[in-house]
């Protein structure tokens, strides 16, 4: 794909141009991986999850109180440097990447135990995000309200893939197999709430779109 800006030829799956770093066309920064639907489940991994949900759940809760006041730090960063701080957004990466996986997991989406990592593992469900140095002032402020906004689109949404979770559960429970449908449904929900969360804890200045699709 050649650079809208320098012309330069990259990959073809690049997101930033590898000679001058803009953002290629067409490309969302933040990516969300979700591998195709497995057809069979494990009736015994459903209660299993319920445990090691709890485990990772307080994991995640602990980790997510030091990326809160990171997100503090580097709100204020962006408003007097106009950068983002590297080792925050390291950091903030991580525990995204982490709670993804447990997204993923806890949904139904895969049976396969998420590592409590902040690595880029191969693990069914991924999120990655391209560091983009320069940041928006006005966009910090911008988010606040259009945060809002998202927010009460994913409440609504998140909603019913409850609802869709807690069917799947039963779903599975007597079948033993995944259904296609639940599956897609929280699937989409998965991509959609975790650009959300990627613009939220400051990213990107790109506001994501309102839709689970694959970018």
């Amino acid at each position: 794909m050649n650079c809208p800006i320098c012309g330069y030829e990259n990959e073809k799956d690049a997101q930033f141009c590898a000679s001058c770093g803009k953002r290629l066309q067409g490309r969302y920064p933040i990516t969300v991986t979700v591998q195709p639907m497995e057809r069979g489940a494990s009736r015994v991994e459903l209660f299993v999850r319920i445990v090691y949900g709890f485990v990772l759940g307080i994991i995640a809760g602990i980790w997510g109180f030091f990326v809160f006041l990171a997100l503090i730090i580097q709100w204020f960063f962006i408003l007097i440097i106009g950068e983002r701080e590297p080792g925050f957004w390291s950091f903030t990466t991580g525990f995204l990447r982490f709670t993804s996986k447990i997204s993923g997991y806890m949904m139904l989406l895969t049976d396969q135990r998420p590592p409590i990592s902040s690595e880029d593992d191969p693990y069914p469900v991924r999120f990655s995000a391209s560091y983009e140095k320069e940041a928006s002032r006005l966009e910090l402020l911008i988010r606040i309200v259009y945060g809002l906004f998202l927010g009460i689109i994913a409440w609504i949404w998140g909603f019913f893939v409850s609802c869709a979770v807690l069917i799947h559960w039963f779903y599975i429970l007597i079948i033993g197999e995944r259904h296609s449908s639940l599956w897609n449904f929280t699937a989409e929900y998965t991509r959609f709430y975790y650009r959300v969360m990627g613009y939220l804890y400051l990213f990107t200045d790109e506001r994501p779109p309102i839709s689970g699709e694959e970018l």
